[in-house]
């Protein structure tokens, strides 16, 4: 079964979709029905309570209750993280999003933000909504 990192945009929009026959929901149902793990760094709780608000509080907790995989930040992550940030200028969040797909071996990361991910598509691969679900079945 594949492993998938997931940027937080991804999960914003797997929380705020109301389109039961949408990509995220079907994504979501992936996830639940362990046709692939989602991986989530814990930095993304703390972008998604920014981006979502208070009055998302709850889907944001609730999360961290579904079949997600969140992983914290270690000392070899943050250091990692660090030497993305060093090296390509990421800021520093999504170097320790990438730093967490890239220390746990994951192989791709779910994201559109392409202009901070690239720069480390040697370590980690970007893909698509798309992909992701073409890997799920």
């Amino acid at each position: 079964m594949d492993r998938i990192l997931i940027d937080t945009m991804h999960i914003s929009s797997l929380l705020t979709e109301e389109d039961e026959e949408g990509s995220y929901f079907q994504l979501a149902q992936a996830i639940k029905n362990q046709k692939i793990i989602g991986v989530v760094s814990v930095v993304t709780l703390t972008e998604l309570i920014k981006n979502l608000g208070e009055e998302n509080r709850q889907k944001v907790n609730d999360l961290t209750y579904t079949n997600l995989v969140f992983i914290n930040i270690t000392p070899k992550i943050a250091m990692r993280a660090g030497d993305l940030r060093l090296r390509y200028d990421i800021p520093t969040m999504d170097s320790l999003i990438a730093a967490t797909g890239i220390v746990e071996n994951i192989k791709h990361v779910l994201t559109t933000d392409r202009r901070h991910f690239d720069s480390v598509k040697n370590l980690i691969k970007v893909i698509s909504l798309h992909k992701a679900l073409d890997m799920a079945k």
